[in-house]
């Protein structure tokens, strides 16, 4: 991604943080210090932009969460294995975790980020369809099992933030909470 382009998404995180998504594509390029125009050369649309500001951070998570997972591992191993690398990833990034759910709580995204963004997860979602199919999962569409997981990883950092264990403390958070989720999930 070129720097004058991720400025651009850096910025417009910041602002949808602070200021939600209703935020002007002008007051984006202003924070930027860039003109409308050069900020329409990267972002034709609003739309263009906001989907690329979710799809940053959904390849960041994927960076930092990702590489320590294999095709080997059971879907209880590659299901823990995200919860804790998301949870650690959040909190050391707390904006952009908080507009990747404000942009899929708003229902601003389009169709197709949401689906590059699935695909980004690609090894989650065919774990989950193969516990599924394989009984070792509860009969819910994968879909539902995803947001579930989404949602309850939102608690799970939430209490985090706020309460700021210690490094054991937290660990022993992320498995306990791991345990409530894997527990609703299981067959």
């Amino acid at each position: 991604m070129k720097d004058k382009q991720t400025h651009l998404i850096d910025t417009a995180i910041n602002l949808f943080a602070r200021d939600g998504v209703s935020v002007s594509t002008a007051r984006i390029a202003s924070e930027a210090g860039v003109s409308n125009g050069t900020l329409f050369n990267y972002f034709p649309t609003k739309q263009q932009l906001i989907d690329s500001v979710y799809l940053s951070i959904k390849e960041d998570i994927a960076r930092n969460v990702l590489p320590s997972l294999g095709q080997d591992m059971s879907v209880k191993e590659v299901m823990f294995g995200i919860w804790r690398g998301y949870i650690q990833w959040a909190l050391a990034n707390p904006l952009h975790h908080e507009v990747s759910i404000l942009l899929k709580a708003a229902m601003v995204l389009s169709a197709a980020t949401l689906e590059r963004a699935d695909a980004i997860f690609e090894l989650k979602v065919a774990k989950l369809r193969k516990g599924v199919e394989q009984h070792q999962l509860v009969d819910l569409p994968v879909d539902y099992i995803c947001e579930l997981s989404t949602a309850q990883l939102s608690v799970a950092v939430a209490f985090l933030q706020r309460f700021k264990l210690d490094s054991v403390d937290a660990s022993k958070h992320i498995h306990c909470s791991f345990d409530v989720f894997w527990n609703g999930i299981k067959a």
